[in-house]
């Protein structure tokens, strides 16, 4: 994906040239548009992602890119929460 003449193909990529130069919600959404027709996981990546940042960033991500975290959705856990969701997940990996 070419993404303000930078082309984008790592997760790294696409986080450091891709997200963080956003500076508008209105370039965050072409952004997400570009990058949904190029990826079918768009979405839950981005708001996974957002998930490693502060609850404020978190949550600006979540707004101007129009995603929620695949496993919380729109809300912030408890550390305690977050690990749980994490045991179950392994735990359905296992059987």
């Amino acid at each position: 994906m070419i993404w303000k003449g930078r082309e984008l193909n790592t997760v790294g990529d696409i986080i450091r040239h891709g997200v963080h130069k956003c500076d508008t919600p209105e370039e965050a959404q072409e952004f997400m548009k570009l990058y949904r027709a190029e990826c079918p996981c768009a979405d839950d990546n981005i708001g996974y992602l957002g998930g490693y940042y502060s609850q404020k960033e978190m949550r600006r991500i979540q707004e101007w890119f129009s995603v929620s975290h695949p496993v919380f959705g729109n809300t912030t856990p408890t550390a305690e929460e977050a690990l749980g969701a994490g045991k179950k997940m392994a735990a359905r990996e296992v059987e």
